[in-house]
């Protein structure tokens, strides 16, 4: 009995799968993550124009700069 099936193709390699896959396959997780570092990148921004408006303040001659305590501890 002869075959009768077409000859296959040669393997080819397959193509490298991109590294930004990984945020497709894991939507959730790409959005948490973002979400982290948006809040991160919030609190720094706010601590730096805490500290240049401070030093800002304190760099004016003739002003009665005083600083303040912004920990909460209390007296």
């Amino acid at each position: 009995m002869a075959n009768t099936n077409p000859p296959r193709p040669a393997p080819t390699a397959s193509q490298a799968s991109s590294p930004l896959r990984v945020f497709a396959r894991h939507p959730r997780l790409t959005i948490a993550g973002l979400a982290i570092v948006g809040t991160c990148l919030g609190f720094r921004h706010v601590a730096r124009s805490f500290r240049e408006n401070e030093l800002r303040q304190q760099s004016i001659p003739g002003n009665r700069y005083v600083s303040v305590e912004r920990s909460g501890g209390g007296l």
